[in-house]
């Protein structure tokens, strides 16, 4: 059984032996317990050796591991297979990318045991800085202008090991990332405020500096579970209430305008989101939709699957992520009608080309019956607001104007939430919290009516008694 070994007030090592290395040498394993307070000498003996059997069999079978040797990099990749088959390619590809961006550059040195609370905050305060955006863009000053064109192309990739092409880029005007225009800035010895804006939003948000602590809270209690450590620092973290989210969509007058807009875009375009907006139907179930999945007759639409692209795994087909996520939805005879006319015209096309047309082809492809790319609604509805000059929201968002307009003509919430395929209705509540609450203020507008109608009623009673 392993060696007992008191070091402090209630506190023990524990050393049990794992054979020997290539030199002879004896291989030792070491763990410290604490046990509760108030134990009598017999419970305290009982416990002890009830901890060092079980760790005896642990290190025995292999299943002990030393967190003062384990750094987070090397149990955040052993948290990784384990949940390899527990995950969609999805959602394992951001857990993936937040470890790798960002997570085990910063943590992944520090032993298990080492880890404490103050290492987590300042990880945390450090995602908040300018440039942690990996996606975030900023555009040359005319100053940097001046500078760059005392030089050839050529000449400052040699100087700051930039590709050629990229400082081509940057030469004409065009954006960077903040990786490259701080590279630029530190070769030239040049402020980078000086020469180089912002375009949009360069800094995480409160939300995503959340994901990046909930990934590594998750690791640690892999840890925990694994006995690597004994407590989970990142439950001892605190972050202020998060403020509530309120979903982004366009209102009744601001669809009118954009309906208006669309009378003009190509007919796949205008049908996608005019879906979009009817369905209320997210991203991935919308470009996984086969023409099988639509019925002309009755308008209803199934959705079985979502079809995404996956950094890692390029195009996948999936399932919902929950069983509410399949689902027949209704159709209003509008969108039916415009289907039925697009399905048509895409038809001819193919024949036109003699491309194969079946039943099971994608609604939404290119002319050659190619599938469009996962992310191309996203994009084409970003180019077509700026192009007529419409409020920004983003195509997701339109999932979000269905809602609101659902609530608007008194949809009940069960309804709602299975229509949207969410698992719960409560999550539709909070969810589109702040659109019901304005609903409700216009029940009250409705009942202040009234009262006003009836008190004018009873004074003309009175005067006429």
């Amino acid at each position: 059984m392993a060696n007992i070994e008191k070091r402090g007030e209630n506190t023990y090592r524990l050393t049990a032996y794992a054979g020997y290395d290539s030199s002879g040498k004896q291989l030792k394993k070491r763990k410290t317990v604490k046990l509760k307070v108030g134990l009598t000498d017999k419970q305290r003996d009982k416990e002890l050796n009830r901890l060092a059997t079980l760790f005896d069999d642990e290190v025995e079978k292999g299943l002990y591991l030393d967190g003062d040797k384990i750094t987070f990099r090397e149990v955040a990749q052993m948290w990784l297979e384990h949940v390899q088959k527990r995950h969609a390619p999805k959602t394992l590809a951001t857990y993936k990318s937040r470890l790798t961006d960002r997570i085990i550059p910063a943590l992944g040195h520090i032993k298990l045991s080492k880890i404490q609370p103050h290492h987590l905050e300042g990880f945390y305060d450090s995602l908040e800085k300018e440039g942690v955006r990996l996606d975030a863009k900023y555009s040359p000053t005319v100053k940097l202008g001046d500078v760059l064109n005392q030089f050839t192309a050529i000449a400052l990739a040699e100087k700051t090991s930039i590709n050629e092409r990229t400082i081509r880029k940057i030469k004409n005007k065009h954006s960077t990332n903040y990786k490259t225009a701080e590279k630029l800035c530190v070769s030239l010895n040049l402020k980078f405020k000086d020469m180089f804006k912002p375009c949009g939003k360069t800094k995480l948000s409160e939300k995503s500096i959340r994901h990046h602590h909930d990934v590594v809270r998750t690791v640690l209690s892999f840890a925990v579970k694994r006995n690597l450590i004994t407590t989970n620092p990142a439950q001892r973290v605190d972050f202020e209430k998060m403020p509530e989210y309120e979903a982004s969509y366009y209102d009744e007058t601001d669809i009118t305008t954009l309906c208006e807009a669309l009378r003009s875009e190509p007919i796949m375009y205008r049908t996608l989101i005019y879906l979009a907006i009817d369905s209320g139907m997210r991203t991935g179930e919308i470009t996984g939709l086969l023409w099988s999945d639509i019925d002309f007759e009755t308008g209803y639409v199934t959705v079985t699957k979502q079809r995404q692209y996956v950094n890692g795994y390029g195009i996948i087909i999936k399932e919902p992520k929950t069983k509410s996520g399949k689902r027949i939805l209704t159709l209003s005879a509008t969108v039916t009608s415009m289907l039925k006319e697009y399905y048509e015209e895409q038809k001819r096309n193919l024949e036109k080309i003699d491309a194969q047309w079946s039943e099971s082809l994608e609604v939404f492809t290119h002319a050659d019956g190619v599938p469009i790319y996962p992310g191309r609604p996203h994009q084409w509805f970003t180019g077509f607001l700026k192009r007529h000059n419409l409020k920004k929201i983003t195509f997701h968002q339109l999932r979000h104007t269905n809602a609101s307009l659902m609530i608007a003509a008194g949809v009940d919430m069960v309804t709602l939430a299975n229509r949207l395929g969410h698992a719960d209705s409560n999550i539709t509540q909070s969810t589109y919290a702040h659109i019901i609450r304005s609903k409700e203020k216009q029940a009250a507008n409705v009942m202040d009516m009234f009262y006003t109608k009836t008190t004018a009623t009873a004074k003309k009673i009175e005067r006429i008694g």
